[in-house]
């Protein structure tokens, strides 16, 4: 992330629903907001779950009147955290007809270090506007089978964009997810996914209690346990986006 060379638009994206997707978003952005980052959370969810882990009214006008030129309530969720929370109007077709280019056009205009993106698992069309806003991917999967499946078909439409020439991010990786190595399937997840898709680099966050309680509570993990392992885990996504490991 470079300063001055506009906001890093960060893409956290799954195809499954379940597997950590949003867990991730928001603890990548309260890292961020820790360091000193202005972070805003882009909600693009229309169940608006970043909002609620966020600890932010979901019901308020968000991310869809931010895409739309209508007013947006831009809310605190934490020194330098603001989050757009998401909601049933990313369902309705003015967003639904927004040219896949057009959040990359506001993401620009926006005073903030850092935007993250909290792509929803079903909407293809929301998570294309991410995407190509995006200069950092980060696909989501955990060991379930149709969440692998899912985080491919994520890495085909990535390369199928590239190939026709559509603007994509300079960089993507896999986040494996709430990884437990006492369970066998997790334990063998990262030689499969190497075995895949050797070049891109996968990166993981633990299980860990702490993080799911910080969910629970809609608390930003490095205000309620930023020693815990998975704020070490995700530190050290936050140093791979940077260039440093």
């Amino acid at each position: 992330m470079s300063p001055g060379a506009g906001p890093c638009v960060i893409a956290v994206a799954a195809r499954k629903g379940g597997v950590g997707k949003t867990t991730v978003a928001c603890g990548l952005a309260s890292v961020l907001a820790a360091a000193g980052r202005r972070v805003l959370v882009v909600d693009l969810d229309p169940q608006s779950n970043a909002a609620y882990v966020l600890g932010v009214d979901p019901t308020l006008a968000g991310t869809a009147a931010w895409l739309t030129g209508a007013t947006p309530e831009f809310q605190v969720a934490a020194d330098n955290l603001m989050v757009l929370a998401g909601g049933p109007e990313l369902v309705d077709r003015t967003v639904q007809r927004l040219d896949p280019h057009d959040l990359h056009a506001v993401a620009t205009e926006t005073a903030a270090d850092v935007i993250v993106c909290d792509c929803p698992p079903g909407d293809e069309h929301l998570e294309r506007l991410a995407i190509r806003a995006a200069q950092v991917a980060l696909i989501v999967t955990d060991a379930h089978p149709l969440a692998v499946k899912g985080a491919g078909r994520v890495i085909e439409d990535l390369e199928a964009d590239r190939r026709k020439g559509h603007r994509t991010p300079a960089r993507t990786a896999l986040v494996l997810s709430k990884v437990d190595t006492r369970r066998s399937m997790d334990r063998g997840l990262d030689a499969h996914l190497q075995e895949t898709w050797g070049t891109l680099p996968r990166l993981t966050v633990r299980q860990d209690v702490d993080v799911a309680q910080a969910t629970a509570a809609g608390v930003p993990i490095m205000r309620s346990a930023p020693n815990s392992r998975g704020a070490q885990d995700l530190q050290a996504i936050v140093r791979w986006i940077n260039g440093e490991a």
